[in-house]
């Protein structure tokens, strides 16, 4: 009988160290995937995406599959910034901002750059009635681009875009999507106050 116990007991024993282990394991994770996902300059994302109406985890996604959350990255095509944002679409997103006195090296600050980002993001959106695939590839490819894979049939329907030609932006709006998922099952809204 003693001999009964004592493996009832070394098996609860062993049970609990195992759910100990599976927690801490989960800690662990959310820990490592929260250095991955990082919430940059929480602030602004807030401000702006208020401002212009977005979901500020669709903000945070965007930042992080553009510019890995590094506030003075330039791309090979020029784009600048944590949203990546092409000088020339800067300087017509300043006027109709009235922002006096807009150089494109004031993309790379931070505030600046998240404002920006964040009324085009809109523009797109209220562009595209609210269809996210097609708003993630015109931010990607431009709108010229969209607007003309749309009115192509063979690769839309009814507004949509079902086959994106573009690898590049097909695996640009997979990305924001997956990484937008993520970054809502990391953080709470709290995150951004």
């Amino acid at each position: 009988m003693a001999k009964k116990i004592s493996k009832t007991g070394l098996a609860a024993a062993m049970i609990i160290v195992i759910v100990f282990l599976s927690a801490a394991l989960v800690l662990l994770s959310a820990v490592l995937e929260r250095r991955t996902y990082k919430l940059v300059y929480p602030g602004f994302i807030k401000t702006f995406s208020s401002l212009y109406e977005l979901d500020p985890f669709l903000v945070a996604a965007v930042i992080h599959c553009e510019s890995d959350n590094v506030p003075n990255a330039v791309s090979r095509s020029g784009a600048v910034g944590l949203m990546q944002i092409m000088p020339e679409t800067g300087e017509w997103i300043a006027g109709k901002l009235e922002i006096e006195d807009f150089s494109p090296e004031d993309l790379n600050e931070p505030e600046l750059n998240i404002r920006i980002g964040c009324w085009y993001l809109r523009f797109l959106y209220d562009r595209y009635d609210g269809n996210m695939t097609n708003m993630l590839a015109a931010y990607n490819a431009g709108h010229g681009n969209a607007d003309k894979w749309l009115s192509d049939k063979s690769i839309s329907e009814e507004g949509q875009l079902l086959n994106i030609p573009f690898k590049e932006t097909k695996d640009y709006v997979e990305k924001v999507l997956r990484v937008y998922d993520k970054y809502k099952a990391l953080y709470s809204e709290k995150a951004f106050d």
